[in-house]
């Protein structure tokens, strides 16, 4: 599930009506799913694994990506200086019993989008949007939005 579904609905609501939502369609197939990136926090488990990488890198941020189509997130952690993965990530179930996990490729295209989105100073609009066809998919930051 998404981390905020009522935000991604009012941007999909508003990319709806200024006609970019059947643009996109029009050129790459309908939209299948929804990823949205925020600020997330290291898992308890994780972070005596990362802590040496973390003291190395004094500047770091925390992702974490949700699906509309997955009851997991997927995190990670990225260096900012310089910008770079400091984690594999890992998956985190949001409910009980989350059902099937994001595949290998979900995962990749979460950390591809994250990397794509922070600039060279180390600076990262957060949250993405991510609308994705079968073909490309429309990835948004906040201030794009």
């Amino acid at each position: 599930m998404l981390k905020d579904q009522q935000k991604f609905d009012q941007l999909g609501e508003k990319l709806f009506m200024d006609g970019v939502l059947q643009d996109f369609e029009k050129k790459h197939g309908p939209i299948k799913g929804r990823m949205m990136v925020t600020e997330g926090k290291i898992p308890p488990e994780m972070l005596m694994k990362l802590q040496p990488e973390l003291m190395k890198n004094p500047k770091w941020i925390v992702v974490d990506g949700s699906f509309d189509f997955s009851n997991y997130t997927i995190g990670m952690v990225v260096g900012l200086n310089p910008v770079r993965p400091i984690s594999n990530g890992w998956l985190t179930p949001q409910l009980n019993h989350p059902g099937v996990a994001p595949t290998k490729n979900w995962q990749e295209f979460f950390m591809e989008k994250v990397m794509q989105n922070i600039d060279e100073n180390g600076k990262i609009d957060l949250p993405l949007y991510s609308l994705i066809s079968d073909k490309s998919d429309l990835t948004l930051n906040g201030k794009e939005k």
